[in-house]
């Protein structure tokens, strides 16, 4: 794999002045080897990718403003996110003298940038790697089912897909530039961390610490179009969260009724006690 490897996360020679050339997944070289063990081959070189500015060959922009209120845009102080640059609007991520000035974009506010590689993005993204093996935008968006019950009582992906369109931004050729609505901003990052090494540590951690929402999770799983093996860690969450929570429910009600027992045994023996004149 390593000698295919050149071929998986290498940037190609520059072409600044040429349109990007889509990049489909996995490459033609790679066509008749299982995905299953092209991904494993992807997670174990994922140590001398990660956070790995220079071997970068794409570049992920998202806006804050659809974060939840009063969640955290990303960990700080913990090196299990990826490292990221905030965008004051207009600026110009590519790097080569454009302003963004585009309604849709620079209505969004502060924005997040990512430097990334194409092919850990492609294996665990059905509309990344559509997106950068070159359909449309307006073909990636689709109505999803919920993993789970909603939580929060939001709306759906679906609720109003042109929100939600990635498109290509003025990028040189040999590293695109994609502005990404994601749902929510908050967990984004840990679930680029997952792309990068199958692990789900980081989410488990930032779940239970609620740095992160579980149903802001599953929406952007479900934008995105994540494999089933996400989904199954969410679905794991999920059916852990309804029993811990039963758990404390049925806590709760025993603790009440051993108040309420209390009390009437103390009632009762006031009753029964003969009184005390005071001296």
């Amino acid at each position: 794999m390593t000698s295919s490897r050149s071929s998986l996360t290498s940037p190609q020679p520059n072409e600044s002045t040429q349109p990007f050339v889509p990049r489909p997944f996995p490459p033609p070289s790679l066509t008749d080897v299982p995905l299953e063990y092209i991904i494993d081959s992807l997670r174990k070189l994922a140590p001398r990718y990660w956070n790995n500015t220079e071997t970068a060959d794409c570049s992920i922009v998202y806006p804050l403003a659809n974060r939840p209120s009063g969640f955290p845009t990303r960990d700080l102080g913990v090196s299990n996110v990826p490292r990221t640059e905030v965008l004051p609007n207009p600026h110009d991520p590519s790097g080569i003298g454009r302003r963004l000035t585009a309604p849709s974009l620079n209505s969004e506010g502060v924005r997040v940038l990512m430097k990334l590689h194409i092919d850990y993005l492609s294996a665990q993204s059905t509309l990344l790697r559509a997106l950068f093996s070159g359909s449309s935008p307006l073909d990636l968006i689709h109505p999803t089912t919920q993993l789970a019950p909603d939580i929060a009582g939001q709306s759906s992906i679906s609720a109003s897909p042109g929100s939600r369109l990635p498109r290509l931004l003025p990028s040189s050729s040999d590293h695109p530039i994609v502005y990404l609505p994601v749902p929510d901003a908050s967990s984004f990052p840990y679930l680029v961390t997952w792309m990068y090494f199958g692990d789900t540590s980081a989410l488990e951690d930032a779940l239970q610490r609620r740095v992160i929402r579980w149903d802001g999770l599953a929406r952007n799983v479900e934008y995105l179009g994540m494999p089933e093996e996400i989904k199954r860690f969410l679905g794991r969450w999920y059916r852990r969260w309804l029993q811990h929570a039963a758990h404390h429910q049925q806590g709760d009600a025993k603790e009440e009724d051993e108040t309420a027992d209390n009390s009437h045994r103390g009632r009762t023996r006031s009753r029964d006690e003969p009184s005390v004149p005071p001296r």
